[in-house]
């Protein structure tokens, strides 16, 4: 049988030293019917020269070219014009293991699933080498998935799984937002009656300074918060169950914002902390009860409940007592 076309979209911006390695990584798959989809996000540097040049050169590459609009923004380009059966995303600056694309379509077949994603390496150098791998494929249930990703904070990235197309109808990564992957995952997972997990490390994930997701700001702050609420209201509706886990990870970021900018006096930083107030006075008392809440979270979330004042001298305290 022919093996079905896999549409794999690559955002670009600012990635020179980068974007061969990554590039490369996806041409010398083992899995050959690709469609690689390398969207140039009005990337300043060579970037797009570079993707044109690698169109000329693999026939499977298309590049799309359009104004600067964030990660969100260049991968909802790629969805709108893919062939693709099955869909993959990778990072202009991370690189994949040559039997990836392999390994989850056959753990797809395996198990009969329209998800299978496997694990990252987080590297922080320009090269290393991937661990030997193993059949270690398994298929849990949504419940299952759904639990461990809230409960330990993992899986949630974009990249490091296979999707069948079917799994974005309607479904498109929030623009103008960093965290983007947290509510897009948790939405496709709840589409999914099974998943595929493959236990092997095949997506170099590389940490670099000024990367997006290693920028702190407010806003940056801000838009965890933004997706921890999307996410929380998602499971409180359709997992009960699981909403105890969603719920810390909401109040987790709003007391990291507050912590991060209470001693600020930008106007920015003054404007999210009235906001994180106004979702902290929105949800904390339906959810004080929540037993995954440690001691320090439950004073900080009660004193921000009350109000500014009471939450100014409680986080004083609470500073003092960690320096100390």
């Amino acid at each position: 049988m022919t093996e079905p076309l896999i549409s794999v979209i690559v955002p670009v911006y600012k990635v020179e030293p980068w974007l061969e390695r990554c590039v490369n990584s996806i041409r010398n798959q083992a899995y050959r019917n690709l469609e690689i989809i390398l969207v140039d996000d009005g990337s300043p540097d060579r970037c797009g020269e570079m993707c044109d040049q690698y169109a000329r050169e693999d026939s499977r590459i298309l590049v799309l070219h359009q104004n600067n609009g964030g990660l969100s923004a260049a991968r909802n380009a790629g969805l709108d014009i893919c062939h693709g059966e099955y869909i993959g995303f990778v990072d202009s600056d991370d690189f994949i293991h040559p039997e990836m694309y392999t390994r989850l379509y056959d753990d797809i077949c395996t198990h009969n699933t329209r998800l299978a994603f496997c694990q990252p390496l987080t590297c922080y150098e320009s090269s290393i080498s991937f661990p030997q791998t193993e059949a270690s494929a398994t298929c849990l249930a949504r419940e299952e998935v759904l639990k461990k990703s809230l409960s330990e904070i993992i899986w949630f990235s974009a990249c490091t799984k296979l999707y069948h197309r079917s799994l974005f109808d309607n479904i498109r990564y929030p623009e103008g937002r960093t965290n983007e992957d947290y509510p897009v995952t948790i939405r496709i997972f709840d589409r999914c009656d099974r998943i595929a997990v493959d236990f092997n490390q095949l997506y170099a994930y590389c940490k670099r300074e000024n990367s997006i997701t290693s920028t702190s700001s407010a806003q940056n702050a801000f838009d965890q918060i933004l997706s921890a609420e999307e996410v929380f209201l998602l499971i409180k509706d359709r997992y009960p169950e699981f909403k105890d886990f969603a719920s810390r990870i909401l109040f987790s970021a709003c007391i990291g914002l507050l912590l991060r900018v209470d001693c600020s006096t930008s106007d920015d930083c003054s404007f999210k902390r009235e906001d994180v107030f106004a979702v902290i006075r929105k949800y904390y008392p339906g959810e004080k009860k929540n037993p995954s809440l440690s001691a320090s979270q439950r004073i900080l979330l009660a004193a921000a409940n009350a109000g500014k004042t009471e939450y100014r001298i409680v986080s004083w305290l609470y500073r003092t007592i960690a320096r100390s």
